[in-house]
């Protein structure tokens, strides 16, 4: 009787966290789609930067399954190929070097599962240095892979790189960390006020 009751608990714990999670990749795929950057309503009005890193670093430190990453990853491409047909959004950007792109998103999964928990804590210095060396290589790697393929290249080669480097890094680095600095805010302090909104790690 008791193991049978055990069982029927260990069974509902077990739903309900498959249904947060659900929810969870949900939400963090609206938000990709409201940001991402291409024409909407809503992005126009608010300017709200790229919430695709922050979302694999959610992933990978709370919802370490390959389904969830994957369907991030997924959604980034979908979203950008739904605005290039059907938006008008420019295609300039789509060069054989977009094939590496998913790749360096999976490396924020992967490399996230080395950072203990996006709140403030003992080990926040650590978690912060992980997210920005992190941020940085993805940023550096997607960025040099498409240089590559630029007419700027074809002309000059990688004499203009460090200047570009320079420019655009300052602009799109900070963004992704000013993400992280709210997502960590924000599961620092709500838990707090709702302990039911506490985040757990996946098993």
């Amino acid at each position: 009787m008791i193991i049978h009751i055990y069982a029927k608990v260990s069974k509902g714990l077990k739903m309900t966290k498959q249904i947060n999670t659900l929810f969870a990749v949900l939400m963090m795929v609206l938000l990709m789609i409201v940001t991402r950057g291409h024409d909407n309503w809503l992005s126009s009005m608010l300017h709200l930067p790229d919430f695709t890193i922050p979302a694999l670093f959610i992933a990978g430190v709370y919802f370490r399954k390959f389904w969830v990453v994957f369907t991030l990853i997924l959604s980034s491409v979908a979203i950008d190929n739904y605005a290039i047909v059907h938006q008008g959004v420019s295609a300039h950007c789509i060069t054989p070097a977009y094939s590496l792109l998913p790749l360096t998103y999976y490396g924020i999964f992967w490399i996230s599962k080395a950072i203990s928990t996006l709140v403030i804590d003992d080990n926040i210095v650590k978690n912060a240095f992980v997210i920005i060396i992190a941020t940085c290589t993805q940023w550096f790697a997607a960025t040099s892979s498409y240089y590559f393929f630029t007419t700027t290249y074809s002309q000059t080669g990688w004499r203009d790189f460090p200047a570009y480097v320079a420019k655009w890094s300052m602009i799109e680095i900070p963004t992704t960390l000013s993400w992280m600095a709210i997502i960590i805010i924000t599961f620092t302090l709500v838990p707090r006020i709702s302990p039911a909104l506490k985040l757990q790690k996946s098993d």
